[in-house]
């Protein structure tokens, strides 16, 4: 005969199918694994916004680090080639930072041994942070080649008593003035101008660096690093050094800083380059607004020049 068809249905074993109680277990137990999988990641997300608390509230603000750029300058000579300069500014003695901050902060400049020190200002953040213990913690600074800048925090507080402690520490302020170091009869120029913001008349290059002798390299102390948007083409500066912005002391992943104190956001942190010369910012050692630091340590700069010809 020949071959036909079979249409009849093959139904299968009912051992194939899960029961309704299978079926429920398996329900239940993804609704668990879901249930653990969401009450896990909420303790993961839960102790890394914890470990980011302490480290912004606790580990950051006083947590201070050495950072080592070096920095070329053209036509450097060859005596001040790999010259060290330490850099402290805004530590902000008042709210959120003390004497013992300051303290550690000069321990740590001493066991750098840089050859100069310069200090760019914010030193306190209100008038009865000026005080005898202060001048002391400043006069502990061993280097013999060091100078200062005023910031605004400075004017607001009490200028006239920022000026007189850190010169009785024996610091001179460079307010629109300079000073020219000798070094194996090879000369560098340090000048330094007024805060950009608080102070009048203000800062003033052509005056700080007036009867400079053109061939000699000039390093500009400036608090505010928005003024290198201001330098005129004349006077020559060769490099500014700058604080004032903390580097903006709360960066956030991806966005950054979430505020910074200038016009020009470019001048946030680290070196940049301006019109007229470079300009290095750094994030500075203190806090203003909220004692917090977070992704953005408090820096102490050990600079170190290099000669570049041009």
């Amino acid at each position: 005969m020949p071959d036909t068809e079979d249409n009849t249905s093959v139904v299968p074993d009912s051992a194939e199918f899960p029961s309704a109680e299978q079926v429920s277990n398996k329900s239940r137990a993804r609704k668990c694994s879901r249930r653990k999988f969401l009450k896990y990641t909420g303790l993961v997300a839960g102790a890394a916004v914890a470990g980011a608390a302490v480290d912004a509230l606790v580990i950051e603000p006083h947590g201070f680090q050495v950072t080592r750029p070096t920095i070329p300058v053209n036509n450097l000579p060859s005596a001040w080639d790999g010259v060290q300069i330490a850099q402290i500014t805004d530590i902000h003695v008042g709210r959120f930072s003390d004497l013992d901050d300051a303290r550690r902060i000069v321990e740590m400049t001493n066991d750098l041994h840089p050859d100069i020190v310069v200090l760019t200002g914010d030193y306190v953040s209100r008038a009865d942070a000026i005080s005898r213990a202060l001048v002391e913690v400043f006069r502990d600074l061993r280097t013999k080649r060091k100078f200062a800048v005023l910031g605004n925090h400075d004017h607001w507080s009490n200028a006239k008593g920022v000026i007189a402690s850190l010169e009785t520490a024996g610091i001179p302020m460079l307010i629109n003035s300079h000073r020219i170091l000798d070094r194996r009869n090879q000369s560098l120029c340090i000048a330094g101008v007024d805060d950009f913001w608080s102070s009048s008349p203000g800062p003033d290059v052509v005056q700080a660096l007036s009867g400079v002798p053109r061939e000699i390299p000039r390093i500009l102390l400036s608090h505010n690093p928005d003024y290198a948007e201001q330098l005129p083409s004349s006077p020559r500066v060769d490099l500014m050094l700058s604080g004032h912005t903390h580097g903006g002391q709360v960066k956030l992943p991806l966005l950054g800083p979430l505020r910074l104190p200038i016009n020009h956001s470019k001048y946030a942190e680290g070196l940049i380059p301006a019109p007229r010369c470079a300009v290095f910012v750094s994030r500075g050692l203190g806090m203003v607004g909220v004692p917090i630091r977070f992704n953005c340590r408090p820096e102490l700069p050990l600079i170190t020049l290099k000669r570049t010809i041009t």
